[in-house]
């Protein structure tokens, strides 16, 4: 069995492959909280564009609604007035021909 003595050359260069791993992690870690930082901003901002469009499909819907009952009212209020046009022209038309007759 060999045995191997760690002498001060080997030693410093683990020391050194040592401090470029924690460079390395060091630098991933960050990478990784940036990336994540990132990420949470944009569901945020994901989020706040879906209830955005949300509120807007609400207030779209709601002017819809409203214009949909003011439509049957002004129909209703239309249909009255054509029946009353419809009944003063068959009076006028019925004292037309009482009067030519």
């Amino acid at each position: 069995m060999t045995t191997h003595r760690w002498n001060d050359e080997m030693l410093d260069k683990l020391a050194d492959s040592v401090s470029e791993l924690q460079t390395s992690v060091t630098a991933l870690v960050q990478a990784f909280v940036q990336e994540h930082e990132e990420n949470r901003q944009h569901r945020q901002e994901t989020r706040e564009w879906q209830r955005q469009m949300q509120e807007w499909k609400r207030e779209g819907d709601e002017r819809y609604q409203s214009y949909l009952a003011w439509k049957r009212e002004n129909d209703l209020r239309f249909n009255i007035l054509l029946e009353e046009v419809r009944a003063s022209n068959h009076r006028i038309s019925r004292l037309e021909d009482a009067q030519n007759s």
